[in-house]
C-alpha cells in the first residue's frame, strides 16, 4: 500500500512524473500530437530531399498525398477503418504516381493498422486485415524503388505484426470487461440471495413478535377495561387485575427480548464471513487491477482504529465506486485515497475514464449502488458528492464518514 510520503517521493523523480503525466494525458490529445509531428517530419522530407532519379519531382499533389498520410491519425479513436483506408489510398496513390516514399507516411501507415485492430472488433479488424494487404500490395507493385524479396517480406511481416497486435490488446480488453462483468453479476446474485433470506426471516420473527406483543396488549387492554369498570363496586378485583395485567406484561417483555436475541444472533451467524474493512483495501485494489483497471491506493494521516461501522461503510463506498468505474467508464486507471482524521474519515475514489459508451456523469444516476453510497453516508451524518471531473475526463466520488455517535 502506498502511503502519501512514498507518493510524494515518487514526484520528485522525472521519470515518475513523466511516466505519470503520459498515463494522465488525454489520448485524443496524444493523437493530435503524434499526428503534427508525424506531418512535420514528412513535410520536412519532402521539401530537404533532393530530387532522385526516377522519380516524379515533389509538386503540391505530392504534398497533399503525405498530408493525406500522417494527418488523419489525428482522429483515428473515433474513425479507426476510415483512417486506415484514407492513408492506405493515400499511400498507395503517393506511390503509383511516382514519387519517392516518406518515411513517416510509412509509420503512419502502421500506426493506423495498428488501431483499426484493437478499436474495432473481430469482423471489422478481418476487413482491416484485407485492406492492409491490398495496400500493401499496391505499394510494391506500382513504387519504382528497387526492392527485393527480402524487403518485401520484413515489410509485410512488420505490418501484419501490428495488426496482430492491435488484435491482442482488443482482445485482452474484452477478457478484462467480460471477468468484470461476470464479478459484479456474482456479488450481484450473492447480495440479491443474502437479502432475500434476511427478508423472509425478518418475516417470520415479525410475524412472532406481533403475535405475542399483540396477545398481550390484548389482555392488558381487556383486563384493564373490566377492572376499571368495577373499581367502585369491586375494590378488591382492580388489584388481582393488576397483577395479571404485571405478569402478563413481563412474560411479553422475556417473549420480546428473546426474539429479539434470535434476530441479532441470525445476523451475526449469517454474515457472509468477517465483515470487511480498509485493511482489506490493498486486496481489493488487486481484484480490480487484475480485471482491467490499475489501481493506486493512498494513504493520508496517520492511521488508527475507526469505528466498525464506519470502516465497514467507507470499504463499501470504494467497492461500489471501483465496480462502476470497472463497468461503465473505460477507464486506465483509478486512485484511491483514504484520509484519517481525528473526528471523521474520508474517502476518495478518482478514475480517469472517457466515458465514450455513455455520458461519464451518468454513469450512477438511478442506480442502486449510488443510493446505496448515500443511505450509508447519511447514516452517520457524513457528507457524499459524485460527478465528472471538469475539465475531464474522469469522475470522483467523496464521502466524509463522522465518529461522532457512532460504535463499534
Amino acid at each position: 500500500m502506498r502511503s502519501a510520503a512514498h507518493d510524494e517521493a515518487g514526484e520528485r523523480n522525472p521519470v515518475a512524473r513523466v511516466t505519470r503525466a503520459i498515463r494522465d494525458a488525454d489520448v485524443q490529445a496524444i493523437d493530435l500530437l503524434v499526428a503534427l509531428v508525424l506531418t512535420g517530419a514528412a513535410i520536412a522530407v519532402v521539401i530537404g530531399r533532393p530530387e532522385e532519379p526516377g522519380f516524379r519531382s515533389n509538386d503540391l499533389l505530392g504534398a497533399l498525398l503525405v498530408l493525406g498520410q500522417t494527418l488523419p491519425l489525428a482522429v483515428r479513436r473515433r474513425a479507426p477503418m476510415q483512417v486506415l483506408v484514407v492513408i492506405s489510398i493515400a499511400l498507395v496513390l503517393h506511390s503509383a504516381l511516382g514519387y519517392e516514399v516518406v518515411q513517416a507516411g510509412t509509420v503512419s501507415s502502421l500506426i493506423s493498422v495498428y488501431g483499426a485492430a484493437s478499436l474495432t472488433d473481430n469482423r471489422t479488424g478481418l476487413v482491416a486485415a484485407i485492406i492492409t494487404a491490398c495496400a500493401v500490395g499496391g505499394f510494391y507493385a506500382t513504387n519504382r524503388g528497387d526492392w527485393n524479396a527480402v524487403d518485401i517480406f520484413a515489410t509485410s511481416a512488420t505490418w501484419g505484426l501490428g495488426w496482430l497486435f492491435g488484435t491482442f490488446v482488443r482482445l485482452r480488453g474484452e477478457q478484462a470487461e467480460a471477468a468484470g462483468a461476470r464479478v459484479v453479476s456474482l456479488e450481484l446474485e450473492q447480495e440479491a440471495r443474502a437479502r432475500e433470506a434476511v427478508a423472509d426471516e425478518r418475516a417470520r420473527m415479525t410475524r412472532e413478535l406481533h403475535d405475542i406483543v399483540g396477545h398481550a396488549l390484548n389482555l392488558i387492554v381487556i383486563q384493564a377495561s373490566g377492572a376499571q369498570r368495577v373499581f367502585d363496586s369491586k375494590p378488591d378485583v382492580p388489584r388481582e387485575t393488576l397483577a395479571s395485567i404485571e405478569s402478563t406484561g413481563r412474560e411479553a417483555l422475556v417473549e420480546m427480548e428473546r426474539m429479539l436475541g434470535v434476530l441479532s444472533a441470525y445476523e451475526a451467524t449469517n454474515a457472509s464471513g468477517p465483515q470487511p474493512g480498509l485493511d482489506q483495501l490493498q486486496s481489493l485494489a488487486t481484484h480490480v487491477s487484475e480485471a482491467g483497471i490499475p489501481v493506486e491506493v493512498l494513504i493520508e494521516g496517520e492511521r488508527h482504529e475507526v469505528p466498525a461501522s464506519v470502516d465497514l461503510s467507507a470499504y463499501r463506498i470504494i467497492q461500489e465506486s471501483l465496480t462502476n468505474s470497472l463497468k461503465h467508464s473505460g477507464a486506465s486507471l483509478a486512485t484511491v485515497t483514504v484520509r484519517y482524521r481525528s473526528e471523521d474519515l474520508e474517502v476518495e475514489v478518482v478514475d480517469n475514464g472517457s466515458g465514450v459508451s455513455k455520458p461519464v456523469d451518468s454513469r450512477y444516476r438511478g442506480g442502486r449502488g449510488h443510493l446505496g453510497m448515500q443511505e450509508r453516508v447519511a447514516l452517520f451524518g457524513g457528507e457524499i458528492s459524485m460527478g465528472a471531473l471538469i475539465p475531464g475526463p474522469g469522475y470522483r466520488v467523496w464521502a466524509r464518514l463522522p465518529f461522532k455517535g457512532t460504535s463499534s
